[in-house]
């Protein structure tokens, strides 16, 4: 039901006190009630960006749609709601579960709120309209009334009537807004700024700015992503907080290889050997995040009647799991740790000039040309050779010249970025499939024989079922590539490579 909101003034009659609301109109009012929401999103705001809160209250949990003046889909509250899979079955989790992924819900605000409704009678004492007026507060100790508003919802039929309602309350000197507008401004109130984490930063670079500063905010950008999100591995919230703190360290080491002579070389060599150890620290949870993530997946690829013989590994893998969390935390609440990541710190905020004082725009298109012909070559290498191993060496340099597109994309027009980051993607993927393919038999025939069950015969053959199905979808990857790339080197993306950066010799 579509339904207008506004934001009372202080000096207006509190709730249970309006008696009148024009000549024409007259307010009832009918029993007030207290309750108490909890607004829900990801550490990423996902819900957010796409206009969405999840609601919950003690009965409910409710979709509100932020851009919509309507009320959204809601469905009995069980449980606290934590990550999709979560939810109860329906219009909201089929609706979240492909935004949400893998990250969990979290509670981003609190607030109790006293609502008084009132029923809108005309002179015939008929209701043409229901008007609940709202006192939000956070729900903290003592914390003083964030504001008043009111939502007027109409009755079918008496539309125009509610117009005027509305106009009577804009008269009072009520301000309409929309329910982002009530939302972000909760969100304020809490010390809350939406939006504000992102895990790949868009620096507006300054084309002439000299490489070494242009790099160095670079990783600043990329420190501040690892700092953010180090704290959370040790809560086990969610896999995504590991992710993207190993995200951002490879970026980092990324952007030290392939700019080594930028920056002074004897600390750019000691910090990606430092940055290194750092990510191996981890190595070992995020591979079992990925494999426990992927159960489902797992046993979907298996007869009915194998499915539950997978259950004993994936018990196995929880088990290792906390014993790798235990590591990780330990690793990364060690001296060591916090010395690396100081004395990073500190390079980074230091004013000392690089080997190269070139700007960073005629730079960085050279280093991006030179990336997309290497990548161009070994292709075609590949197409005549079909080689595992030299697909493998070409996913890396995808994943380089990802990264540079990344880094720079504000550098360049953003249609023709967007349309060659698309299709880098589309051939990324298919080479990633067919190395985590190969990754994952490996890995799996590795876990099959250390499985320390007397039991685990059954177990053992799903394995092997399941390593069949990952090997027959591997063949399958690798007849795709010659499409992938094909499309990725056609002489249109050619001509735009060389249009946007290559640089001509003075």
């Amino acid at each position: 039901m579509k339904q207008w909101l506004y934001r009372l003034p202080d000096n207006l009659p509190l709730p249970g006190q309006i008696e009148v609301a024009s000549e024409s109109f007259a307010l009832l009012p009918e029993t007030g009630q207290q309750r108490h929401d909890i607004y829900y999103d990801t550490f990423d705001w996902r819900l957010y960006q796409q206009s969405l809160a999840l609601v919950s209250n003690k009965r409910t949990i409710y979709l509100a749609d932020l851009a919509a003046a309507e009320d959204g889909a809601q469905t009995p509250l069980r449980q606290r709601p934590t990550f999709a899979w979560n939810l109860p079955d329906g219009e909201i989790k089929e609706r979240l579960s492909p935004l949400l992924d893998v990250r969990a819900l979290l509670p981003q605000a609190e607030l109790t709120s006293y609502r008084v409704p009132y029923r809108v009678l005309n002179e015939d004492e008929k209701t043409v309209a229901r008007l609940v007026v709202e006192t939000l507060q956070p729900s903290t100790a003592d914390a003083p009334p964030l504001t008043t508003c009111a939502r007027l919802l109409p009755l079918r039929g008496y539309e125009t009537e509610t117009e005027q309602v509305g106009d009577w309350l804009v008269e009072q000197g009520a301000t309409a807004v929309t329910p982002l507008d009530l939302y972000e401004r909760i969100l304020t109130a809490v010390g809350k700024d939406p939006g504000q984490y992102t895990a790949k930063p868009r620096l507006a670079l300054d084309p002439a700015l000299p490489a070494p500063m242009a790099l160095k905010q670079l990783l600043r950008a990329e420190l501040e992503i690892i700092q953010t999100n180090a704290p959370y591995i040790p809560q086990d919230i969610d896999t995504e907080f590991l992710h993207d703190f190993r995200v951002a360290l490879r970026r980092t080491r990324s952007a030290l290889s392939q700019f080594k002579d930028v920056l002074p070389a004897e600390p750019v060599a000691r910090f990606r050997d430092d940055l290194k150890t750092v990510a191996q620290w981890t190595n070992d949870l995020r591979d079992l995040d990925v494999y426990l993530l992927a159960e489902p997946t797992y046993q979907a690829m298996l007869p009915d009647f194998m499915q539950a013989d997978m259950a004993p590994l994936f018990a196995y893998l929880r088990r290792k799991r906390k014993k790798a969390l235990r590591t990780a935390v330990s690793a990364l609440r060690s001296p060591t740790y916090q010395q690396i990541m100081a004395d990073w710190s500190t390079f980074l905020y230091t004013t000392a000039p690089g080997a190269s004082a070139d700007p960073i725009l005629p730079l960085a298109q050279r280093r991006i040309h030179k990336r997309y012909r290497r990548i161009i070559k070994q292709g075609q290498q590949i197409l005549l050779s079909g080689s595992e191993p030299e697909m493998h060496a070409l996913r890396i340099e995808c994943k380089k010249l990802r990264y540079l597109l990344e880094f720079f994309i504000t550098l360049f027009p953003p249609e023709e970025m967007a349309l060659l980051i698309g299709q880098l993607k589309t051939l990324q993927t298919n080479l990633g499939d067919i190395n985590d393919l190969h990754v994952q038999e490996a890995y799996l025939l590795r876990l099959a024989a250390e499985l320390p069950l007397p039991e685990s015969r059954a177990t053992l053959l799903a394995v092997g079922a399941l390593v069949a199905h990952l090997h027959q979808q591997r063949a399958q990857a690798r007849d795709k590539f010659s499409a992938a790339f094909t499309q990725f080197a056609t002489p249109e993306n050619r001509r735009l490579f060389k249009q946007l950066f290559k640089v001509e010799p003075t």
